[in-house]
């Protein structure tokens, strides 16, 4: 049987049963994405957004022995260290600059299930592909290249993140850990988990960057209000 088919769920019910059934082993990390990235160059890879640039880069070729992406991060750090302004970690440098769009090599999970089927359904990409669930086994990876952001800030809290941080820029999921969520059960989901756990938009990005984010809606809103 075509695994992707075995692992389809039909209704927003199987969906969590069947991540119920995997994350009862209390050995996983989650990742949602709004798609599964099977094209090239991904090839369903789950890849940090720094790797990404060079894996798009026609001209380049990511899979050199040469290519060394902790030397490229650390030397970035470097340059990055002057735009601080108090001694922090390099954890801390490399979370704040993901969180506030920069390129690491980072790749962002969550300790909670629901959080990771919030990102499976929502963006605008979502409406077109189905998304995935990443069940990424703790056991697997080595314990140095798990990071848990030290003095987190709000989003990182409300997103209960934790960092991978991949030797080679990616990992390469077992297609039995991928959980299929089909397009046209996304919205179901996202008002499921709005409804019975809190979690929204204004929830998972609680801080002054997500107000950013959304200040276009609010001030349709106010114009829409101020021209009744």
């Amino acid at each position: 049987m075509d695994k992707k088919k075995q692992n389809k769920s039909s209704t927003v019910d199987d969906i969590l049963r069947k991540i119920k059934e995997k994350a009862d082993t209390g050995d996983c990390l989650y990742r949602g994405e709004p798609e599964h990235y099977q094209e090239h160059p991904y090839y369903g890879k789950v890849s940090s957004n720094l790797y990404r640039v060079f894996l798009e880069h026609e001209a380049f070729d990511v899979e050199a022995a040469r290519f060394d992406i902790e030397a490229v991060q650390a030397s970035m750090l470097e340059e990055a260290e002057a735009y601080f302004r108090k001694p922090i970690s390099e954890l801390e440098r490399l979370a704040e600059i993901q969180h506030y769009g920069g390129k690491t090599n980072l790749i962002d999970f969550t300790t909670d299930y629901l959080i990771a089927l919030f990102f499976a359904c929502s963006g605008s990409r979502s409406k077109t592909k189905d998304g995935r669930v990443i069940l990424q086994k703790k056991s697997v990876i080595a314990s140095d290249n798990i990071k848990e952001p030290y003095e987190p800030i709000n989003r990182v809290i409300a997103q209960k993140s934790v960092f991978i941080t991949p030797p080679h820029g990616f990992i390469d999921p077992d297609e039995n850990d991928i959980i299929n969520i089909p397009t046209e059960f996304k919205h179901p989901m996202l008002t499921y988990l709005h409804r019975y756990h809190g979690i929204s938009v204004k929830t998972i990005y609680n801080d002054l960057h997500g107000f950013i984010r959304n200040q276009d809606v609010h001030l349709e809103a106010y114009v829409e209000y101020y021209m009744s």
